[in-house]
Order: structure tokens, then C-alpha cells, then sequence
């Protein structure tokens, strides 16, 4: 009973850290190019990432179910809590990190721990699409936002109205893939039940409003001033694929993506319109972030 207490109140953290984090990667276009404001954006996001969690968050439960077989609560809780951890110390050092991939990375190295390399597979799986999402992306950005600024539609006045209503669309959806599958995998971790699910939905108004309207500035201002064709196509290219991602059980940070696709939209035009440095402390952050986590599992699950 304990440890059932334990495992809900690490959901809720994990969840409120998540929601609060990453708003800034699915409404922060938005917020940026001056369709939303940062309160609406909140909003609108926590109402995202809950549909999505409600509709495909299930879908995770199969990674879980693969990489931690009949795990116990006392596990699952030692998992979610390390996770936060390890994120809360590199929120206070200002390294960028996904909770998302520190999640997966420590349940593989539990895995390795329990079950040796039975589920290679699977893991292998899954690093070819954390390798190969971003690139994916960069490239899908890089055309689309040349195919928006030919100039469509054509007639100036309809193409404004037109960005704005898709943009608005586009936060909702990257909001709600990000809680099928991050938010998902997290409460998989805990355990996908009615019980879990009500307190995750909670955690997401909670880390909505109190901790990631501040956060939005990272996508919104710290590296270009967005127009509605860069929001737009950054949004549709990350969207895309976690959705793909969710609907084959892969993890997927839409961090990842979306930082992707706003690097390829600036590579697109001849002036400079992206800030290099932020993007390459968190491709660093890519690749230090599930190493360290799975070398912490790896050793949990030696104890």
C-alpha cells in the first residue's frame, strides 16, 4: 500500500515536470509568433496532453511491458524517481534534458541489469529513431518551410488568417502526441491504471500553469523570432513523427523533434536566423542524457 502511495505521488512529479517543460515545445511556436498568449497557450496545451494521454497514452505500456516485464511497484518507483532526479539536477545546472529519454535510458540499464540483453531488440529499435528522428526532421522542415514561403495561399490576407488557425491547430496536436507518448510512457512506468491516469491529468494542469509558462521562452525567444511559416512547419514536422513513433510503442522526445525542424527552417533561408549554441548543448544533452540515466540503472539494477 505503501509503495502504491510512493509510485502515484512520483507519477504526479514526472508528469507535472513533463507538462511544465516541454509546453514550450508544443505552444511555444505559437506563443513566439504572437498568436497566443502564454496564458491561452498553457491551456491549451495541458488540454492537449491530457486527450492525448486519455486516447494513445496505452500505447507505452507495451515499451514498459517489454523493457521491465512484471516489474514491481518498488522498482517502478525506484525508475521514476531516479528520473526525476537526475532531471531536477540538470534543471538547477541549466543543462538541458528530457525526462523522457532519462526515463527509457533507466529502464534499460534496469533491463540489462535483470534480464541481461534479451531485449536488444527492442532497445536497438529504439536508438535508431532517437538517431534518426532529428535528421528526419531537419530535412522535412528544411523543404516544407520553402514550399510555404512561395506563398501560399496566395492572396496575403487569407495565408495570415490560414497560419493562424493552423497554428493553433498544430499546438493542440503536438500537445496531445507529446502526452500519448512521453506522458504515456511515464504513467506506464507507474502503472497504466484509472487511479494513475487521474492523478497524471492533475499533474498536467498543475505543471501546466505553475511551471511552464516561464519555460515557453526557450522555443519562443531563445532562438529566432518565429514567423507563422516557421511555427507552422515545425510544428506539422515534430507532430508527424512522435506521432508515428507512438503508434509503433517507441519513445520519442518531441524535444528532440522539434528542436530538429526549428534548426532545418533556419538552415533554409541565407541570413542567419538560429542560434547555434543553445541547439548544440542540447544535441550534447541527446546523447549524454540516456547514457548517464542507463549507467544509473544499469547499477540500481546490480544492487
Amino acid at each position: 500500500m505503501l509503495f502504491t502511495v510512493v509510485l502515484a505521488a512520483l507519477t504526479f512529479a514526472a508528469v507535472a515536470l513533463v507538462a511544465g517543460n516541454n509546453l514550450s515545445a508544443c505552444v511555444g511556436p505559437a506563443v513566439g509568433s504572437r498568436i497566443l498568449s502564454k496564458q491561452f497557450g498553457a491551456l491549451l496545451g495541458a488540454v492537449g496532453f491530457s486527450a492525448g494521454l486519455l486516447v494513445q497514452g496505452s500505447f507505452m505500456t507495451r515499451a514498459v511491458g517489454v523493457l521491465l516485464p512484471d516489474a514491481s511497484s518498488v522498482l517502478r518507483s525506484e525508475a521514476l524517481l531516479v528520473a526525476i532526479v537526475v532531471f531536477i539536477i540538470a534543471h538547477v545546472i541549466r543543462v538541458p534534458m528530457s525526462l523522457n529519454m532519462s526515463l527509457v535510458g533507466m529502464l534499460a540499464g534496469l533491463s540489462v541489469a535483470k534480464y541481461g540483453v534479451a531485449n536488444s531488440g527492442y532497445l536497438f529499435e529504439v536508438a535508431v529513431i532517437w538517431f534518426a528522428a532529428p535528421l528526419i526532421a531537419l530535412v522535412i522542415a528544411f523543404w516544407l518551410i520553402r514550399f510555404l514561403n512561395r506563398g501560399w495561399p496566395t492572396n496575403f490576407w487569407r495565408r495570415l488568417q490560414t497560419y493562424k488557425l493552423l497554428l493553433i491547430v498544430l499546438s493542440f496536436s503536438s500537445a496531445y502526441v507529446l502526452g500519448a507518448n512521453t506522458l504515456g510512457l511515464i504513467v506506464a512506468t507507474g502503472g497504466f491504471d484509472a487511479a494513475s491516469v487521474l492523478v497524471a491529468v492533475a499533474a498536467i494542469f498543475v505543471g501546466s500553469f505553475l511551471l511552464g509558462r516561464g519555460a515557453i521562452r526557450r522555443i519562443s525567444e531563445e532562438f529566432f523570432l518565429m514567423r507563422y511559416a516557421n511555427a507552422t512547419a515545425t510544428l506539422v514536422t515534430s507532430t508527424f513523427l512522435v506521432e508515428i513513433a507512438t503508434v509503433f510503442n517507441i519513445p520519442l522526445s518531441n524535444t528532440q523533434t522539434t528542436t530538429a525542424a526549428m534548426f532545418g527552417t533556419g538552415l533554409s533561408y541565407k541570413k542567419k536566423y538560429v542560434s547555434l549554441k543553445p541547439f548544440l548543448t542540447i544535441v550534447v544533452s541527446w546523447v549524454a542524457t540516456p547514457i548517464l540515466s542507463f549507467a544509473i540503472g544499469l547499477a540500481l539494477g546490480r544492487l
